[in-house]
């Protein structure tokens, strides 16, 4: 009898380890589903910038951060903006990404902006984008301007409607000089547009065609460092203008104040 109890009570425990097992189970796997998507995988290809694309877009999941910050979102511009340098004492993540596009197609900041902004936790976003696009159309006729208009509005509409308290700087395009000259004449007319859709969704609007632009209209010399990109001075200026529309550093007095570190 004692021995037939003993294993009763032998089996009912293993059945219950088994059912802590299946449940815990069960619940990780429920977990996993409210977690979100996984992150994009990057097709098989042999192009450097598209492999650039999806690492840089996985290394953002990974360096989100909890504190509010300045968000930095565009392309090659904003990527090699050295915030530690150009903003100290400000908290700035850098989502900029060389070569890449506002999103027409199955990459660019319209389909990465969980990874590059709302999960950033942002208390202040800075968008550039656009120049990219404006090369394929000079290049190959294609996209229109009207399609790249489009798109870039898109991804500020997104914006706006899930965060409609967090200010968004949009930030005209740079003008070209040398072999990237023929897009200056691009960039005048999109800059036209990108004014226009600050205007419409409410946005400050940073003018750097202005500051930038020589006597003939094209990028200064001093500021470039092959006729698209920025130097170290075009760094530092462009850094100055966002300057001003950020909150001053002096009204920041928590770590928790947007964009200051702590």
């Amino acid at each position: 009898m004692d021995q037939t109890n003993t294993t009763w009570q032998w089996t009912i425990a293993v059945g219950m380890v088994i059912g802590a097992v299946l449940v815990a189970g069960m619940a990780a796997t429920s977990d996993d589903k409210k977690s979100g998507p996984p992150a994009a995988q990057p097709p098989p290809t042999a192009d450097k910038w598209v492999r650039h694309y999806y690492d840089r877009v996985a290394r953002f999941r990974q360096e989100n951060a909890a504190a509010k910050n300045i968000v930095m979102v565009g392309s090659s511009h904003v990527e090699g903006f050295d915030a530690s340098k150009l903003l100290p004492g400000r908290r700035v993540v850098n989502r900029g990404i060389a070569s890449d596009r506002i999103g027409i197609e199955d990459r660019g900041v319209l389909h990465r902006l969980d990874s590059s902004i709302f999960d950033c936790n942002p208390g202040f976003i800075i968008l550039e984008n656009g120049v990219n696009d404006l090369g394929e159309l000079w290049r190959n006729g294609k996209p229109s301007m009207n399609e790249i208009d489009r798109c870039y509005r898109k991804v500020v509409k997104e914006i706006r409607t899930r965060l409609p308290d967090v200010p968004l700087v949009i930030v005209g395009l740079f003008p070209t000089r040398d072999r990237f000259s023929p897009l200056t004449t691009y960039v005048a007319d999109f800059n036209k547009r990108l004014e226009m859709t600050a205007a419409d969704f409410k946005c400050p609007f940073i003018d750097v065609y202005t500051p930038f632009a020589d006597t003939q209209g094209q990028l200064r010399k001093d500021l470039s460092r092959d006729g698209l990109h920025l130097n170290e001075p075009g760094y530092r200026l462009w850094a100055e203008l966002i300057n001003r529309v950020l909150p001053p550093l002096a009204t920041a007095t928590a770590p928790e104040a947007v964009g200051r570190t702590p």
